[in-house]
């Protein structure tokens, strides 16, 4: 039951890390499209904005440093899982902050599982199906960052004089859990 050296299950790995790529990538995007709304709502300076995105920066840095290390010890997909799970749940935090520093330390949350899903649905895609189709299957997941990233942007376009700001983090919060 194989096409060109891939199995079903191969197939299952690529949508579903493809789905996890296109969420991080709208929840990547969503501070950016998001903060035209949140800085006046918690009357943010642009240097207290910076801190927003730096620390959702700093926190996918760890993320990604400290995800792959555990997932090389526990296993991929877990690691996977629990990280789409953190940036769902603070996410969904984000648009429940009631201070600009609870919602920096929601964005940096954010960021570590971020950071964590990352490696892990990067490292699964590769790791599905035949060496020589590695290359392309890892272009193709990557490339649901980006994509993931004008749907976050495209949401705000859309609905923008109706949309609270809130609303990029409920979707970019609902759709990993």
């Amino acid at each position: 039951n194989s096409t060109l050296g891939y199995q079903a299950s191969d197939f299952r790995v690529f949508a579903l890390c493809f789905l996890a790529a296109l969420v991080e990538g709208f929840d990547i995007q969503s501070a950016g499209v998001a903060a035209p709304k949140f800085g006046p709502a918690f009357d943010m300076t642009p240097s207290e904005l910076g801190w927003v995105f730096s620390s959702n920066t700093f926190g996918l840095f760890l993320g990604a440093a400290f995800g792959g290390w555990i997932s090389d010890r526990i296993g991929r997909r877990g690691v996977l899982v629990a990280s789409m799970f953190l940036f769902g749940a603070f996410s969904i935090g984000t648009a429940l902050a009631p201070t600009s520093a609870i919602l920096i330390a929601m964005r940096f949350l954010t960021g570590v599982g971020l950071g964590g899903a990352m490696p892990n649905l990067i490292a699964l895609t590769a790791e599905a199906g035949p060496d020589a189709g590695r290359v392309t299957r890892v272009t193709l997941i990557t490339s649901g960052i980006p994509l993931g990233g004008a749907l976050a942007s495209l949401l705000v376009l859309i609905g923008a004089a109706e949309l609270e700001w809130q609303a990029v983090f409920w979707v970019g919060g609902i759709a990993p859990l």
